[in-house]
């Protein structure tokens, strides 16, 4: 049409309407065959992708698969993935395969390869097809020779066809021949069924008596030597402790002196000392508990020596420590007596309160001499004469009344004496 046009423009001016419609066509046209050149590029990318990217199974992974997901395809492929699993035992995976006699040092030989499927067997968890397909059940035992789980074997080619060919890890095992690990799923194949191997019981030792005490065995808990006679169970009868306490005081006004042996005066500092040992054979928790409510009466305690003083009792007590055996702790505390001794009395309850000494015990009794206020003195001496009950009493009253009665009966008899004398005097009697 374009050629007509073209050849008859010379003779018909008039054909030029008719060349500018036919060129308004072309430009359609040509729009119309650049988008479908457009569409075809992009089908033949489509179908090159296809072609060189290799197709993801639709169920990635199975519950049959001895591998979940299977070992990766393509640049994703890496025997790694077997490696992995099988070493951390998931899903029992390495005691099938050393239940059915393949080491792992078999397993790391393997190379990547193919193989027809034809009469190998294929290996999973899942029991597939029937017997008449090959499908077996070979239980896979544990150490103690117990079922961990079976496994189940089926002809390969009722699966994946004869003449299919399958993508793995090829191997040889001593005891199996030839093996194969499926890329795609992990699972073994085989040539033949083998039985599985069963484990050899390992011998229990022999496990000797304690050395301490040959009634029970080296490894029960209580085989434990004492600690301060390793020769000797920790429960023996003499692997006991023995905590033995002491205190002594010290007058530090008056020149460190034995605060027991000095009169202690008003505003004197005495340090006292406690110690606790343990002179036996096992370790103990001992509890620091100081009395001081005595001691108190004519003193303050201006150093607790990390103790704590209880307001109520007046016990100074420190942290219940664990002394072992041989070893010793000791706390030191002191006291300023006070600056006027008091002069109360003692009490009739208690005949040591206020008695012009600070008596504390810990293991041993330490004693201060205090010195009190005259008043006091008296009351001492008071305290030392001899004490007498009512029969005594009227024992030395009749004694004393029967005395005087005498002297005074005699001093009365003389009196009448002499005037009887007097008189026989005066009449010339005598």
């Amino acid at each position: 049409m374009f050629k007509k046009i073209v050849s008859n423009l010379s003779f018909s001016p008039a054909l030029v309407g008719q060349l500018g419609f036919y060129a308004k066509r072309l430009r359609k046209e040509e729009a119309t065959r650049r988008f479908g050149l457009i569409f075809v590029c992009l089908a033949v990318t489509v179908q090159l992708l296809a072609v060189f990217q290799a197709p993801q199974s639709a169920n990635a992974a199975s519950s049959n698969d001895f591998v979940a997901g299977g070992l990766g395809v393509g640049s994703q492929r890496s025997f790694n993935k077997y490696m992995v699993p099988y070493d951390a035992n998931t899903n029992n995976l390495k005691d099938i395969m050393t239940g059915l006699g393949i080491t792992r040092e078999e397993i790391t030989r393997t190379t990547y390869s193919s193989w027809i499927a034809g009469e190998t067997y294929s290996w999973g968890r899942l029991p597939r097809l029937s017997a008449a397909q090959g499908l077996q059940t070979v239980n896979i035992p544990d150490a103690n020779g117990n079922t961990i789980l079976p496994v189940y074997p089926v002809k390969n080619k009722y699966i994946n066809g004869v003449n299919a060919r399958i993508y793995g890890w090829v191997g040889y095992s001593a005891r199996v021949g030839w093996f194969g690990i499926m890329q795609a799923c992990g699972n073994l194949v085989t040539n033949i069924v083998p039985t599985p191997v069963l484990p050899i019981k390992p011998t229990p030792p022999v496990i000797p008596p304690c050395r301490y005490n040959g009634s029970i065995l080296q490894n029960n808990p209580n085989c434990k030597p004492c600690p301060g006679n390793p020769g000797a169970w920790y429960k023996d009868a003499t692997c006991i402790p023995n905590i033995v306490e002491s205190k002594s005081a010290v007058n530090l006004t008056q020149g460190n002196v034995d605060a027991a042996t000095v009169t202690a005066q008003a505003n004197d500092r005495i340090a006292y000392t406690i110690t606790a040992k343990n002179a036996g054979l096992a370790p103990t928790e001992v509890p620091l508990v100081d009395p001081l409510a005595d001691t108190l009466e004519y003193s303050t305690l201006v150093d607790a020596g990390a103790g704590t003083l209880d307001p109520k009792t007046k016990n100074l007590s420190w942290p219940t420590i664990t002394l072992n055996p041989g070893e010793t702790q000791s706390r030191t505390f002191a006291v300023q007596l006070l600056a006027t001794i008091p002069a109360t009395p003692v009490g009739q309850s208690d005949p040591i309160s206020y008695n012009c000494k600070m008596s504390n015990g810990f293991g041993n009794n330490v004693d201060v001499k205090v010195e009190c206020p005259p008043t006091k003195v008296v009351e001492t001496l008071a305290t030392e004469l001899p004490r007498t009950g009512p029969g005594e009493n009227l024992l030395f009253a009749g004694v004393v009344f029967g005395i005087v009665t005498y002297f005074f009966l005699r001093s009365k008899q003389l009196g009448k004496e002499v005037r009887l004398i007097r008189r026989d005097l005066n009449a010339g009697t005598i």
